[in-house]
């Protein structure tokens, strides 16, 4: 289990990383020019799903937490 638990993590890191690259060059090759709002604006679909990602993340360390976590009755 644990070592799925760490396949998961690695591929949600990844996917964070792409999205924040994507999100960088996206910037850079659109929006240089048009200021912060429109920035924000264009690009809630990347921080939308870092968010997400970010999120998924929290949840799979929690479970983890709980599983590794030694019962005491």
């Amino acid at each position: 289990m644990k070592s799925w638990i760490e396949r998961a993590g690695f591929f949600l890191l990844a996917i964070f990383a792409v999205l924040y690259i994507a999100a960088k060059i996206h910037f850079f090759t659109r929006y240089w020019s048009l200021g912060a709002g429109k920035y924000l604006e264009e690009h809630r679909y990347f921080w939308m799903g870092m968010t997400v990602v970010g999120g998924a993340a929290a949840l799979l360390s929690w479970i983890k937490n709980r599983i590794e976590k030694p019962k005491s009755d």
